[in-house]
């Protein structure tokens, strides 16, 4: 059945993890990260795909992030490339907490509660992950490319559409910092490459909302750049992101939604 034919209140969407990178599903899911992504966000996919080989060696070493590949397809549809709905990638940082790099979720599968089940199961599997090692999730923390002020409407209908999502799965909007995060689609060894501007969320697990005060927020937000970026205090990237008057604080994400145009005004879209 062709998937546009697909009644999108019917099919149970089911979520699983790739061990496979030669499966049909998971070249799909290849394919799909390309499209959902821009260039300047998204790391070599061939990098996804050694970690997917690495779950099927042997456990992570002790201090190894646990990085996971997680799938999504209708019920009865899961060896069916064409009905991929939808992907996460991510990995419990052993120590910080939860990191969910990249989703995508297949443009005749929006509106059927994807993202949703990527997001949940997501955090279940760092829960387990956590549990083995006998540490605590602290949060789930997570990047998002805002569009800019003079985009067309319909990148900010897709930010709100986001913003929706980060909502239903609990994420809050860290206010008051610009994530700068190194250009993929440039080279490495080129200075004048711009930096990605990104908006950070977070999801609090075991630790309360109210621990994550300004202080804390930054050590975070720093550490998210060590330790994923490897990034330094001293380097542009982090100490334009954490300049001295920089006061990051938690906000329902749905705030994050709002936009200001050249002129300054606000607009805050009526379905948020």
């Amino acid at each position: 059945m062709p998937l546009q034919q697909l009644d999108k209140t019917q099919p149970k969407i089911l979520v699983w993890e790739a061990f496979d990178i030669h499966d049909p599903m998971t070249l799909a899911a290849a394919d799909l990260y390309e499209r959902t992504l821009d260039a300047d966000e998204r790391i070599p996919w061939l990098w996804i795909e050694q970690s997917v080989q690495d779950r099927t060696r042997c456990k992570p070493r002790p201090g190894e992030w646990s990085r996971h590949l997680l799938l999504a397809a209708p019920a009865g549809r899961q060896d069916d490339p064409e009905a991929l709905a939808g992907y996460v990638y991510g990995a419990l940082l052993p120590g910080f907490g939860g990191y969910l790099c990249y989703v995508g979720v297949a443009e005749w599968a929006r509106r059927m509660g994807v993202g949703t089940r990527l997001y949940e199961q997501f955090f279940k599997v760092l829960r387990v992950d956590a549990g083995e090692r006998g540490e605590p999730l602290p949060f789930v923390i997570w990047e998002s490319h805002r569009p800019d002020p003079i985009a067309p409407a319909s990148d900010w209908d897709n930010w709100t559409a986001r913003i929706r999502l980060f909502d239903r799965v609990g994420g809050l909007w860290i206010d008051g910092v610009d994530f700068l995060a190194p250009n993929f689609a440039w080279d490495d060894d080129d200075d004048d490459a711009p930096p990605v501007p990104l908006q950070l969320f977070m999801k609090p697990m075991d630790t309360p909302e109210s621990a994550f005060t300004p202080e804390r927020l930054r050590e975070i937000i720093g550490s998210l750049h060590r330790e994923v970026y490897r990034n330094e205090p001293g380097s542009p990237l982090y100490d334009k992101t954490l300049p001295p008057h920089c006061q990051p604080r938690l906000r329902p994400a749905r705030a994050a939604a709002v936009r200001q145009t050249e002129r300054g005004e606000l607009v805050v879209p009526a379905t948020v």
